[in-house]
């Protein structure tokens, strides 16, 4: 089980780790990864890692978060969560036709304030 902002996080991991590091768009990809990451015990330490090589303010995810709708405390199973974040995933690559990881997030938001 995981809240909202470890949720968001390895998210961000995720899609920097295959759009970033293996040059993949592919939302299998990403779902992979993303589960992978939800398994880690520091997604602190794997975010600032994963966000070192590009331009991002990792803090962003908690102004983000703080501002959702969704209890901060609330926990969330994994399989629950994975259609919000394919669908932002998606949304970003496809619709919104960028690879910016703070249009990622957003999008997240969007998906989980419903």
């Amino acid at each position: 089980m995981l809240y909202i902002k470890d949720i968001f996080k390895a998210c961000v991991c995720s899609f920097c780790e295959n759009i970033y590091e293996y040059n993949s768009i592919d939302e299998k990809d990403f779902i992979r990864s993303f589960k992978l990451f939800c398994m880690e015990d520091d997604l602190q330490s794997c975010l600032e890692i994963c966000t070192s090589e590009v331009i991002y303010d990792i803090e962003n995810i908690d102004n983000v978060c703080d501002n959702l709708q969704v209890p901060k405390y609330k926990n969330f199973e994994i399989i629950d969560i994975i259609d919000e974040c394919r669908n932002a995933y998606k949304s970003t690559i496809e619709k919104d036709k960028t690879i910016n990881i703070e249009a990622f997030v957003n999008n997240l938001a969007k998906e989980f304030n419903g």
